[in-house]
């Protein structure tokens, strides 16, 4: 078994004792054990192609509102996304990135995590869930129900 299923393996048994999306690997950082707001948006990816943003929020927020997100998943590749999705955040995927923000300006990227979409509402809403494995702070592992919010999204 690698390091990374050890890992998320590890995070799953975690997962299932702590509620929403908790630390469960790595440092000892406080961390709200369920975020005020979760909400999703168009985005554009890293070659100005479309892609889709999923947004938490340690308070709450509204579409529309300039606020800095505690955690970012953008995903850019297998779209428009459907209920049963698998993406592989790995880098030797590509299909997406994620982000942790400990304060604003001082995030780390994710090394690897899956993201699986359970629920989708075009132009209402999207579930599901996630595991994410990042160097400095750990594995991170939680479910998500984000309203979608109606923004053009002009890339290239």
């Amino acid at each position: 078994m690698t390091h990374l299923h050890r890992l998320l393996t590890a995070g799953t048994i975690a997962a299932l004792y702590c509620a929403g999306a908790a630390p469960l690997a790595g440092n000892a950082h406080s961390e709200p054990s369920e975020y005020a707001a979760v909400l999703a948006h168009a985005s554009c990816a890293p070659w100005d192609g479309p892609a889709v943003a999923i947004d938490f929020y340690s308070s709450p927020a509204q579409c529309g509102q300039a606020k800095s997100a505690r955690l970012r998943i953008n995903l850019w590749r297998e779209l428009p996304l459907k209920a049963g999705q698998k993406l592989d955040l790995s880098r030797a995927t590509s299909a997406g990135v994620a982000s942790f923000c400990a304060q604003e300006n001082q995030c780390e990227a994710a090394d690897s995590g899956t993201v699986w979409i359970e629920g989708l509402e075009p132009g209402k809403s999207i579930s599901g869930r996630y595991e994410l494995a990042f160097k400095k702070r750990g594995g991170l592992a939680g479910k998500f129900r984000a309203n979608w919010c109606k923004n053009r999204q002009l890339c290239g």
